[in-house]
């Protein structure tokens, strides 16, 4: 913990050492504006947030929290890219944070090579916005004011992952500063280490203040939208994606939401359709879906930089929310299992409790299907990311109005009671049953991504080689807010 004094000092010295960017401590009018998140409850109270310009900033916070530190993990440190944790893992309580977004948000494009070059702390919705000028693109997520940083050094998933694999895969260089205030190039030729470490790694390994990601042609206009059905047609939704699934291009894609209250105030299955080509053809893939008979079908031709929005509205930027996630097997899930596992998700959310009290909380189970062949391509040590030929992903999320701890808890408690009753439902979706490559995917924060136990299982056999990294580049910890890996030899 920082005291005001010291957080004062701190910025005294910072800017008499030629700190560049902007520095705000407690006593400071926009202190309270310089704490915001995408999670409300994700928010900590800072000694001093650190908005930095460049890497060299960077550099100098680093430096001086080496010098003033009384020891390993003494004063907190925190990397803020587009804040979008539910975990909390880019604040700090009575810490510093580095905050990228006020200055590094930026993307540039170099259409011949056909680069991007994004700043660490950029979203989504730049890189999306700058890239299709040039008819360019690349896997980026599928809510466009995520944060490039997080989701990227995190794996990665998105709707063009069938075409190009996910964004770590697609992360060319990276300039990292690291625990001693180095400013490092890492590529595939240089510190190749590191490289292999941040791709999936997160925050571990320092700070990323800028990525260099191939983009590939991109054309202008997709068929996308949303198709909304009542709960009784959940089971023939199912069926119908699974049966569109199995036959699935690269260039398709969809998930699926269970939502226990949608737009009209009731229980609502959303479908969300993706196709990288033309209408025609979009609606020929879709034909069986849409054939259901939606209530709502928001099908249409949209810009290509407008298909990352298309789940912005359903978690809007500052409220109460907390992620988590599961997996689901290859066999899909049946019909009884899906209509019962609503039920189940209708009944938590409507229970009395903490988060409860200004409004019934929100809650909601994502069923997402991506093509994976393109990204099970890759060896599952080939980067720090293992997870190659896991089975899909299925993220779950709680929304709620009433502010304060014991409703943050209340909220995790009703998360935790779903996911543990979707496991126990999405048993027999698993042909040869469960494995161990099916952790989850961290970007979803499978439970605590702060606890020091939580990198283990996560890394899997690779974690002791990224071990060995943390003892190399970090081994003091500064970095441990996001899977915090053991160093192999602890600093004491």
């Amino acid at each position: 913990m920082i005291e005001t004094s010291q957080a004062t000092d701190f910025k005294a010295a910072l800017l008499a050492d030629g700190f560049t960017g902007d520095l705000v401590v407690a006593t400071d009018p926009e202190y309270q504006a310089s704490l915001l998140r995408f999670a409300k409850n994700a928010q900590r109270n800072a000694a001093m947030v650190a908005f930095v310009k460049s890497a060299e900033d960077v550099s100098k916070v680093i430096t001086l929290v080496n010098a003033r530190s009384t020891g390993p993990g003494s004063i907190h440190v925190a990397v803020r890219g587009g804040g979008h944790s539910t975990s909390g893992s880019s604040s700090s309580e009575g810490g510093i944070v580095i905050d990228l977004s006020r200055y590094l948000n930026t993307a540039r494009v170099d259409q011949e090579r056909q680069l991007g070059y994004v700043g660490g702390g950029a979203n989504w919705a730049a890189v999306d916005k700058e890239a299709i000028k040039y008819g360019l693109a690349t896997t980026g997520g599928t809510v466009n004011h995520t944060g490039v940083g997080g989701l990227s050094l995190g794996g990665g998933l998105g709707w063009l992952m069938g075409e190009h694999g996910m964004t770590i895969d697609n992360i060319l260089q990276v300039t990292l500063v690291t625990s001693d205030g180095s400013i490092l190039t890492v590529n595939s030729t240089s510190h190749p280490d590191l490289y292999w470490g941040i791709r999936g790694g997160g925050p571990n390994f320092g700070c990323v203040t800028e990525f260099v990601f191939q983009l590939y042609p991109q054309r202008p206009t997709v068929f996308a939208g949303p198709l909304v059905f009542p709960p009784p047609l959940l089971p023939t939704v199912m069926d119908a994606v699974h049966e569109w699934y199995a036959g699935a291009s690269e260039k398709e894609a969809a998930v699926v939401a269970m939502t226990s209250k949608g737009s009209t105030g009731t229980p609502l299955v959303i479908a969300i359709v993706f196709y990288n080509g033309d209408e025609e053809e979009g609606r020929k893939r879709f034909s069986k879906l849409l054939s259901l008979g939606p209530i709502v079908d928001g099908t249409r031709m949209i810009p290509y930089e407008a298909l990352n929005s298309l789940q912005n509205g359903t978690a809007p930027y500052g409220g109460n929310y907390h992620l988590s996630g599961t997996v689901r097997g290859e066999r899909g899930i049946k019909a009884e299992t899906a209509i019962q596992l609503f039920d189940q998700l209708v009944e938590i959310a409507s229970a009395p409790g903490e988060c409860a009290t200004d409004g019934v909380p929100v809650m909601a189970v994502v069923w997402e299907f991506f093509h994976l062949k393109k990204a099970a391509s890759v060896a599952s040590d080939a980067t720090a990311y293992r997870m190659r030929v896991a089975h899909p992903a299925s993220p779950i999320m709680i929304a709620w109005q009433t502010d304060g701890p014991e409703a943050t808890k209340d909220a995790k408690n009703r998360i935790l009671q779903l996911k543990q009753r979707l496991d126990e439902g999405l048993k027999d979706s698993f042909g040869g049953g469960r494995g161990k490559d099916d952790t989850g995917y961290g970007n979803y924060e499978m439970g605590n991504p702060q606890a020091t136990d939580a990198a283990a299982p996560l890394y899997g056999e690779n974690y002791p080689r990224l071990q060995e990294l943390k003892a190399k580049y970090d081994p003091a910890m500064m970095f441990r807010s996001w899977y915090p890996i053991q160093p192999t030899r602890v600093v004491t």
